[in-house]
């Protein structure tokens, strides 16, 4: 009963600090307390010392009140102390754990509190930080896997999905107790993420959760189901009958799981199918697949349709046979094979016959487009069959031929092969765009082009700046050759902003001065910052002595209305400026307005130190 009181007695206090002390005196709830007070203090002389400080703040002079009252509650905090207790009774036991199976980290607040907020918020812009914080590592910190775990029934499907394929999986068991307590069988959006999460950390343990989902499942966690199949050969039989079914999602999800099968039945299902209405689903399911006799399936259904589309003469069937070529050829399986390049080079060869069948949406130039595409990246054997066939190729089949002939061909093979191609100017009355000489010279300046990203190259650290989707499994492909220092002569020579952002190198100096009239020419005429961020780039990239002048003068292009979007691009080129320009850097930052610096002084702070360490470092 004593404790009950003291512990009243220290609410009230801290309601009269936070009220003031000047309402202190003669408070009559306060007052209530002390003969309960005084009673126990003839037990226990400390309450007594509480009963007395207590009356002091009710009875006291109000010029003293402060003091009396912190007085107060400084006793009756410090007896509370005492008072407490640690543990409770019984036996010791265990307490149940999961091992993470890898090392933990524990990321700062300021990094927290936003992912914390993209997880559990709603709306858009949130794929961006979580997406960031994958590729960190941040989900190693233990206080994200609860809210991880929620998240699998984000409302953003993109959300749900990343953490699903890339997050949760890292916890392994850990997580299964709880992915088993929120899943229903019955129901939709994060319930087929968990039976397959849990299919994927624990395939036996899932098996009867995978059966039971079969039968009872809704339509979207069925289809998971069948997802989860494949493993054990009572499987295989039943996925051949829901190929059949007459759901869409449930046969195309039957034949993802065949085409990962090594079994006659299986590829007899998917040749059906290939055949057959469900092209697209079958290739779908064919395209990941490594084996050689799915690709044997298709090779012979492109060679039965080829032959057959180049005796069309009605333009709609042209057309529904040309588009059925075409997703067929897209369906190719990233599987590098004699008999794929073989089709290949065949199809290369009758290129000029395809393009004469004309359709009423598609033709024979949209399969001539396809095998180019493939031949693009495919085998070595292939890729060089197009680029040696450079000068037969349309404008917009020439950078493709670049860019398959980069790996193989040395620079100086590169070089003399393409670079005639930059010669070409405009002239002879002709539109640029109805010249077929300044499209290929476009063509091949754009395959150099499609080398360097700006906002890669800035931000080193940072692969995707892309919030819309996930990303695409990469194929494994071969890497390319340097090219010949002779491309940026002609880069300089073409004008070519982007293949001079491509191909610049310090000390050049066509290129120095290049990038500089760009940047004078645009600040002239620009009237935010972000008119001349592309300018400003280039400077950086060629390592112009004057990119530091450059960037406070673009950085001065402030209009009346200030936006903090205009800023963002201005801290991503920060570490590529010397480190002379720190102490501009930080008087900068010091003079943005306030709604800017709540936006991006944090980004530009952080680019101030990245610079400054960069400068520190050996």
């Amino acid at each position: 009963m004593s404790i009950a009181v003291l512990s009243q007695v220290y609410a009230e206090a801290r309601r009269l600090a936070v009220a003031g002390s000047v309402v202190a005196k003669g408070d009559f709830r306060l007052r209530k307390l002390l003969p309960p007070l005084e009673q126990a203090g003839a037990q226990a002389p400390v309450f007594a010392k509480v009963a007395e400080a207590a009356r002091a703040v009710v009875d006291g002079p109000e010029a003293n009140s402060a003091e009396a009252l912190l007085e107060l509650a400084a006793l009756a905090s410090a007896v509370l102390y005492t008072q407490g207790e640690t543990g409770i009774a019984g036996p010791l036991e265990p307490v149940e754990s999961s091992s993470l199976g890898g090392s933990t980290l524990q990321i700062p607040a300021r990094e927290l509190k936003p992912l914390l907020e993209a997880l559990t918020g709603k709306g858009g812009g949130r794929f961006a930080p979580i997406k960031e914080a994958v590729d960190k590592g941040h989900f190693r910190d233990l206080r994200l896997i609860r809210p991880a775990l929620a998240a699998i029934d984000d409302g953003y499907a993109d959300v749900a999905d990343l953490i699903a394929d890339k997050v949760l999986p890292q916890y392994g068991t850990a997580v299964l107790e709880e992915l088993r307590a929120k899943y229903d069988p019955k129901g939709t959006k994060g319930h087929p993420r968990r039976l397959k999460l849990m299919h994927q950390i624990d395939a036996a343990g899932a098996r009867e959760l995978v059966k039971e989902a079969l039968d009872k499942g809704s339509k979207e966690v069925k289809v998971a189901a069948i997802s989860c199949l494949g493993a054990e050969p009572e499987d295989r039989d039943y996925l051949i009958d829901q190929a059949a079914s007459k759901t869409q999602d449930v046969r195309g999800a039957a034949y993802q799981a065949l085409a990962k099968l090594d079994h006659p039945a299986a590829v007899a299902v998917l040749a059906k199918a290939v055949q057959g209405k469900d092209l697209h689903l079958a290739a779908h399911a064919i395209v990941d697949s490594k084996n050689p006799k799915l690709a044997a399936v298709l090779a012979a259904e492109i060679r039965t349709s080829v032959d057959a589309f180049l005796k069309l003469k009605d333009k709609k069937k042209a057309s529904e046979a040309a588009d059925r070529i075409t997703d067929l050829l897209n369906a190719l399986p990233d599987a590098k094979s004699a008999e794929l390049d073989a089709l290949l080079l065949d199809l290369f060869a009758r290129r000029a016959e395809l393009a004469k069948v004309k359709g009423s949406t598609y033709s024979g130039t949209d399969v001539v487009e396809s095998v180019v595409s493939q031949m693009a990246d495919g085998s070595e054997a292939v890729r060089r069959a197009l680029v040696a066939a450079h000068a037969e190729l349309e404008p917009d089949q020439l950078q493709q031929a670049f860019e398959a002939g980069r790996p193989y061909l040395t620079p100086a093979e590169l070089y003399d092969s393409f670079a005639p191609y930059i010669a070409a100017t405009a002239g002879r009355g002709k539109k640029r765009g109805k010249d077929p000489e300044w499209e290929r010279r476009e063509a091949v300046l754009d395959a150099i082009d499609s080398d360097f990203y700006p906002y890669q190259w800035l931000n080193p650290d940072d692969d995707d700046d892309d919030d819309s989707e996930l990303d695409e499994p990469e194929r494994e492909r071969p890497e390319p050759q340097p090219y010949d220092p002779r491309w940026l002569d002609l880069a300089v020579a073409a004008k070519h902003t982007g293949a001079i952002q491509a191909l610049a190198r310090p000390g050049h100096a066509g290129a120095l001065a290049f990038a500089k009239s760009e940047f004078d020419a645009a600040l002239k005429k620009a009237k935010h910052p972000s008119d001349v961020q592309n300018e400003m780039t280039t400077l950086l990239r060629v390592a112009h002595p004057d990119a530091a002048d450059a960037f406070f003068a673009g950085l001065a292009r402030r209009p009346k209305k200030v936006h903090f979007y205009q800023f963002y691009w201005y801290a991503n080129m920060i570490p590529r400026l010397p480190l002379s320009a720190v102490p501009r850097l930080e008087e900068a930052l010091a003079g943005f307005p306030k709604d800017v610096a709540e936006h991006v002084g944090e980004d530009w702070q952080k680019a101030i130190d990245k610079l400054k360490a960069k400068g520190a470092a050996p």
